[in-house]
This record gives C-alpha cells, sequence and structure tokens, in this order.
C-alpha cells in the first residue's frame, strides 16, 4: 500500500513486507540493532499495536525504513518508533543513505500523519543530526545510553575495560559454586520472571515513592506476556542466562543478539542469593564473554539515569556513555487534542 508521499519524487509504501526489510538489513550490514528487525515488529504488534513501517524510496533508489507502529486503539492515533520502553526504531538503511536531507524527507512526512505526535528513537550514533534537524514544537526524550565496545576481543575488554573491583567479583563468583545455563527457546522465561518480580519488590522498597508506585508502573511496561512476545518471535536470538546457587535461581539475564551487536535487555536477581554469591556482575560478565567469542563488536547496554545504582552497575564493565535522545514530533493533528504527558520511563537493573 502506498502513503502518503512527502515531494521530490520520493515513493512510500506501508507496511513494509518482510522480505524488503530483510533487504534494507542486508543493506545497513552491521549497523542494524535487535530492536530493528522484522522479528522485533512482530514482538511490539503482539503487544497491542499495529504495524505501520515506512519505506521511502527516492528516484536514484535509495531507500530508508522507518521501524513505526501505531496503536491499535481505534479510538486513537499514536504512533512510535518504537514505543517508550521498546528501544531503538529510527530510520533504517544503507550506511550512507540517511542524509540530512534525506532524514528531513522523512520528518515532514511523520509529521503529516494523523496523529497529535510520533515517538522517533533513533540510534545514539545519530542523534547529533537529528538534534539538529526535528521541527520547532519537537520534545526531546534526554537519555544516558551506555555501549561497550568490545573490540580486541575479552582478554582485552577484561584488562582495559572492567574495573578492578569487578574483576574482583567474578573471581568471588568463580569460588561461589554457582551453576550457569542458558537457553534461546524461552524455556527459562519463567524462572527469569520470578527473578523479576522479586527485582520489583525491592526497586519498589527502594524508592521514595507511595508504597506499590514503582512496582504496578514496571510491571505495566514490562509485563511477561512482553517479555513472551520476545522470546518468540525472536527465537535464538533472544537468549536468557540463568546463574543457581545451591539449586536456586539467583540470577538471570536477557540478551539480544544481531549481526555484530549483543543487547543487555534485562536483568533481574533474588538479592538475597545473588549479593553475596556475586551472581549477577558475574553472568553478565560471561554473556560479554560470550559475545566476544561469537565476534560481537559492541554489547549495548541500554538506557539509564546518571548517578543511579543502574548506572553504577553498568559502568563497572567499562562501557563508553553517550547523550542520546527520543524525540516527540508534532503530527497533522498537534494543537488539536488535550496534550499528553510524556510517559516516565524506568531503566532498571539489578
Amino acid at each position: 500500500m502506498s502513503g502518503r508521499a512527502p515531494g521530490d519524487g520520493i515513493r512510500v509504501r506501508t507496511p513494509v513486507p518482510d522480505h524488503t526489510w530483510h533487504d534494507i538489513l542486508a543493506e545497513a550490514g552491521q549497523d542494524a540493532l535487535p530492536s530493528q528487525t522484522p522479528a522485533w515488529r512482530s514482538a511490539v504488534c503482539a503487544h497491542g499495536w499495529r504495524d505501520a513501517s515506512r519505506l521511502y524510496t527516492w528516484p536514484d533508489g535509495t531507500r530508508l525504513l522507518v521501524p513505526l507502529v501505531r496503536s491499535a486503539d481505534r479510538t486513537s492515533a499514536e504512533y512510535a518508533s518504537w514505543p517508550v520502553g521498546w528501544g531503538v526504531g529510527g530510520v533504517l538503511g544503507a550506511p550512507a543513505a540517511l542524509t540530512p536531507d534525506r532524514a528531513r524527507a522523512v520528518l515532514r512526512d511523520l509529521a503529516s500523519l494523523p496523529t497529535d505526535r510520533v515517538y522517533l528513537r533513533p540510534p545514539p550514533a545519530s542523534t547529533a543530526m537529528w538534534d539538529a534537524l526535528v521541527p520547532p514544537g519537537t520534545r526531546r526524550n534526554s537519555r544516558l545510553t551506555q555501549i561497550l565496545d568490545l573490540d580486541g576481543g575479552f582478554d582485552h575488554v577484561w584488562h582495559h575495560r572492567f574495573r578492578g573491583k569487578l574483576r574482583s567479583a567474578v573471581r568471588r563468583a568463580e569460588r561461589a559454586g554457582l551453576t550457569v545455563e542458558q537457553d534461546g527457546s524461552g524455556r527459562l522465561l519463567p524462572e527469569f520472571d520470578r527473578l523479576f518480580e522479586l527485582s520489583l519488590d525491592r526497586w519498589d522498597r527502594q524508592s521514595d515513592e507511595p508504597a506499590g508506585n514503582v512496582r504496578r508502573r514496571v510491571r505495566a511496561k514490562y509485563p511477561l506476556t512482553k517479555f513472551a512476545a520476545v522470546a518468540d518471535h525472536l527465537g535464538a536470538h533472544c537468549r536468557i542466562w540463568l546463574a543457581r546457587h545451591d539449586g536456586q535461581p539467583a540470577a538471570a539475564v536477557v540478551a539480544l543478539h544481531q549481526g555484530p551487536y549483543v543487547v543487555y535487555w534485562q536483568g533481574a536477581m533474588d538479592k538475597v542469593r545473588s549479593a553475596p554469591t556475586y551472581a549477577a556482575p558475574y553472568l553478565l560478565h560471561l554473556v560479554i564473554k560470550d559475545a566476544c567469542a561469537r565476534g560481537a563488536r559492541a554489547l549495548h547496554m541500554g538506557d539509564t539515569y546518571p548517578g543511579t545504582s543502574v548506572t553504577r552497575f553498568k559502568t563497572a564493565f567499562g562501557p563508553d556513555e553517550y547523550h542520546t535522545a527520543g524525540y516527540w514530533i508534532p503530527g497533522a493533528d498537534s494543537g488539536r487534542r488535550v496534550p499528553v504527558q510524556d510517559e516516565k520511563e524506568d531503566m532498571r537493573t539489578p
């Protein structure tokens, strides 16, 4: 199906078929993230959204794809790439395809959609360009993104990235009698979710908000059905790692794979069992070691808030930090409806 053309002879197709999407992924090469795949789109759509992906083709054959969904609720029209809590969508194409002029054409088209606003969450590397191009009235959703460079292999990461205290924690974990398994079939999902429930309780107790607020908000954003949708649609590209102590689950990590990238998507733990055994940092260190063995060039550790325990936990692994953003872009119906407050996103980890 064709969409409204943004001018200059540009053709728009929506939604984008899987085979075309995979062609664009091939053109993007090593720049695509797990959250920019058709499988991720399917997971988002299995969780209350409809496919609204858009393919832009210029007269010279250049193509750009925006992974986009719209709300399934017929009483409202919300577009997002991706919805808050679903990671990076942005614009996908060959490395040289996304020029400022082409980005402006995409923005003009997104601003013409029948909604009050469109959420665009580009990859970290293009933040500066989007900052300079987004139209007036755009609201910037600031983020701190941590990415661990894996160049040089695990031995280099161990000696030159990991902090000394982290290396000590890993050595202690190795003496603690932990057993570790990983799986790409979703079999370990129920045990991960039980640990996630314990993490929700802990985060709620640590918060200065009224009791139950944090638990309800985070659980609403990350229900078991969301984890199940990702595990189901990504298959072996979604791997759950689980550490046990004395046969009982202590910590778990969900890692996503796409080409040269691994994403540390979610973590959870039973602090009573994990803290004395250092299960949580040990498990993430194993994910990093496995990523290096697979030839991955970077581990995306997601977004966080400066100065929090989340940031400190991740910082021990030596990631680089990037000031990134998502953008609420005014749509064609901007100003016709009551303004909607931006969602508060909890970015937590054990």
